[in-house]
């Protein structure tokens, strides 16, 4: 850098101006992508550009009164929240905080217009960064805080819930499902007829084993004498077979 550019920077610094970096028409891509960026004028980029492709570069830093551009995006952001214009609001109030992160009013306004719960709790904490003393801001975080704990306990019992849900589903699938009568298929060709269903094949079965269970039991008597014919035929049987030996003689 050279020693013009660095005391004017300086001399920028002690009047509590901003500095911009303003590229030429034909400044090359290197420059051109630092077009109307803001520095503080004592850590700004050396000019010339160390990545410029033209040399010598001929860009330049312009002072501007930061305080006086933040006022007015300041107030055209708030007049964009009052019309509803939520999009041009949030670009807005970013570039008002670009310029000045611990601007209060900025982080405030923007709490109310962004969308997640905790990018709003995160406006309202850097509100408190830079006033401790802000009522509003307090309440507003003590709410914040309290409704992202309840969300976050209704979450996870919502979260215990289906799983159990899913933990007895898999339990029923799981399960060999049985076949009641009037789920049983129609049987056909059958040893117990054509087109019986199921439920008439196990009515039949049923009626067999009753009839089977109702016959009278054999008493021992003629489980007696049934073996003592069987031995009176058995021992006549052999006596004709000896007399018949004895007469071959």
């Amino acid at each position: 850098m050279t020693e013009d550019v660095r005391e004017k920077l300086i001399g920028l610094a002690n009047q509590g101006l901003k500095v911009m970096f303003v590229a030429q028409p034909d400044a090359c891509r290197a420059c051109r992508r630092l077009q109307a960026r803001i520095f503080d004028p004592l850590n700004a980029l050396p000019i010339p550009v160390s990545e410029c492709l033209t040399p010598p570069c001929r860009c330049r830093y312009e002072g501007y009164d930061a305080r006086s551009v933040v006022t007015r995006l300041l107030t055209a952001g708030v007049d964009a929240v009052n019309e509803e214009r939520m999009e041009d609001a949030k670009e807005l109030l970013y570039q008002v905080i670009d310029l000045d992160e611990r601007n209060e009013k900025a982080w405030l306004w923007l709490s109310g217009i962004v969308e997640g719960i905790d990018e709003r709790i995160m406006c309202l904490e850097n509100v408190l960064a830079v006033n401790p003393h802000h009522e509003l801001a307090r309440e507003g975080l003590r709410h914040l805080l309290a409704h992202r704990a309840e969300l976050g306990t209704g979450q996870q019992t919502a979260k215990r819930i289906k799983d159990a849900r899913e933990a007895i589903d898999h339990l029923k699938a799981s399960q060999a499902k049985v076949m009641t009568l009037k789920e049983t298929p129609r049987m056909a060709n059958t040893p117990y007829g054509i087109g019986m269903t199921g439920r008439h094949v196990v009515a039949r079965l049923l009626q067999q084993e009753s009839q089977e269970w109702e016959r009278p039991p054999i008493s021992f008597a003629t489980v007696f004498l049934s073996v003592l014919l069987s031995v009176s035929a058995l021992v006549l049987i052999l006596a004709v077979l000896v007399y018949a030996a004895i007469m071959l003689r």
